[in-house]
């Protein structure tokens, strides 16, 4: 188990919170890492441009929608849906809802 005192915010955006709960500074796994993120009305991640990994991306939609675009195809995922990214593929994410897209994503090393 993991007690609050653990966890971190991993990035803070102007209108997105992405908060690491798991990685290799408090687990002995060192190829995962796992967290949850808020995506408010309007927020784009990252902020401008695109962004890749080098770990797979996983993604589980727990509240709202949000969409994702990849190699310019843009794909719209919502409550209770579940999303891949593979490594090194570039993105980005936005939610253009009016409410907040609230979901749990996992990296995790080949």
């Amino acid at each position: 188990m993991i007690e609050n005192k653990y966890v971190k915010p991993q990035k803070s955006f102007s209108k997105a919170d992405l908060t690491t709960l798991f990685d290799k500074t408090n687990t002995t796994n060192q190829k995962v890492e796992f967290g949850y993120a808020v995506f408010k009305p309007g927020a784009r991640i990252p902020e401008k441009g695109y962004t890749s990994h080098e770990k797979d991306e996983y993604s589980f939609i727990i509240k709202g929608k949000s969409k994702i675009v990849i190699d310019e195809k843009t794909y719209e995922v919502s409550k209770n849906s579940a999303g891949f990214i593979p490594a090194g593929e570039s993105h980005y994410s936005y939610n253009d809802s009016e409410e907040e897209c609230e979901l749990i994503w996992m990296l995790v090393e080949k």
